[in-house]
């Protein structure tokens, strides 16, 4: 393990160890706090994702041309700034509806401009072995996110205050490890308006060319719009509606999903010889239509262990697509293309949000997890049906 490996892998768990509280504070401060309806906590968490749209494959063709190390250390110092502002709302009783809407937007795209930065750091501390490379530092979310989880399951006893302060000091951690990164040896001044336009179209060519690629980043539009959307709406309201939890429920309902990616994640580090990339990925694609059970009304523990093993589908599925866009990933447009993979998540997950809001409003959280799976389970037919994903391999 070397010295860059592990400044890497720890501002990768500090990062994702904020965005773990996240996950609970926001639907805590949103539902519980701040009482808003299914359709408006789905703007809400819109409002996270959406930045991604517009500027990720803008941030993936930056990482392409500037030193990334110090690119991301900013940006992790960044986001800290709304969080202050959230500590400012709680202190003086003027949070709102519209300063979460404003934290939103100023997260999403501090993470919009990081998620590419990071990825295209990830080639260089891989020594060799991007897969296992790719599973640990999933492995490494995976956990830091749960403990974030954990941690926003004692709002109900600490409150919100001190939780968004371990927020603000895990990201400066982040920041300080990531200025200890290797420097990019080449580097070139951003590129006129013109040309960065073009750029990014060099990348979605390169993505549209690669019978690899390509299939990969239309199955995680599918998930986006199918899956995404159930795991940021659905389930906080499944959670409070159905169980009448708090925080509490709320972070263990979430951390049942993420301790299933953790398991998957491990399972995948002691089989690191698996050929059948596409075949695996597949099959785990399907199993996330498991989604259907929740229009029953089971008892917690049961729901808690189907969302277990949702997330450990899903974590496979992560995995496997991440390894197999930078296995197959061009050097020269790597920034982009893996800007590009994370665009299909980001510009179809807050739709799904969006739908999810809708049709749990208006129809019921019953319908709503029916015609989530019932729509990923054609629409992932067609894909395995006229593309290659099924026969995606390990390079020999």
């Amino acid at each position: 393990m070397t010295k860059n490996f592990l400044y890497y892998m720890i501002g990768q768990g500090s990062w994702f160890l904020s965005q773990g509280l996240q996950m609970v504070l926001f639907p805590t401060i949103l539902v519980l706090m701040l009482n808003v309806s299914p359709a408006f906590y789905g703007l809400a968490q819109v409002s996270i994702l959406a930045p991604s749209i517009f500027l990720i494959v803008l941030g993936g063709a930056i990482a392409d041309r500037v030193d990334t190390r110090r690119l991301l250390g900013i940006i992790h110092l960044l986001a800290t700034l709304p969080l202050f502002l959230i500590l400012f709302g709680l202190n003086y009783s003027f949070l709102s509806f519209q300063i979460m809407i404003l934290y939103g937007l100023t997260t999403g795209t501090a993470q919009a401009f990081a998620l590419p930065a990071r990825d295209s750091l990830l080639n260089k501390v891989a020594d060799g072995n991007i897969q296992k490379t790719v599973i640990t530092a999933m492995l490494i979310q995976f956990i830091c996110q749960l403990s974030g989880m954990s941690m926003g399951g004692l709002a109900d006893e600490w409150g919100i205050f001190p939780l968004v302060i371990m927020q603000i000091l895990a990201l400066v951690v982040g920041g300080y490890f990531a200025f200890r990164l290797p420097k990019k040896q080449e580097t070139s001044s951003l590129p006129k308006l013109s040309e960065m336009f073009q750029e990014i179209a060099e990348g979605f060519n390169e993505v549209k060319k690669s019978k690899e690629i390509f299939p990969v980043v239309m199955a995680m539009a599918i998930v986006g719009i199918c899956y995404m959307g159930n795991n940021l709406v659905a389930l906080p309201y499944i959670t409070t509606e159905r169980y009448g939890l708090g925080s509490a429920g709320f972070a263990i309902v979430t951390s049942s999903f993420w301790a299933g990616t953790v398991f998957s994640n491990v399972v995948l580090i002691l089989n690191q010889q698996l050929k059948n990339w596409g075949k695996i990925m597949v099959f785990n694609l399907f199993f996330g239509t498991i989604l259907i059970f929740l229009v029953f009304n089971i008892p917690f523990w049961v729901f808690c262990f189907l969302v277990f093993a949702w997330g450990s589908g899903a974590g496979v599925v992560i995995s496997m697509s991440r390894t197999i866009t930078q296995t197959f990933a061009k050097e020269t447009h790597r920034g982009r293309i893996l800007s590009i993979y994370s665009l299909a998540i980001f510009s179809f997950g807050p739709l799904g949000a969006l739908i999810c809001g809708f049709i749990i409003e208006n129809f019921g959280i019953a319908n709503n997890v029916i015609i989530s799976s019932l729509t990923a389970m054609i629409a992932l037919s067609i894909l395995v049906i006229k593309t290659d994903l099924y026969k995606i391999k390990s390079p020999k």
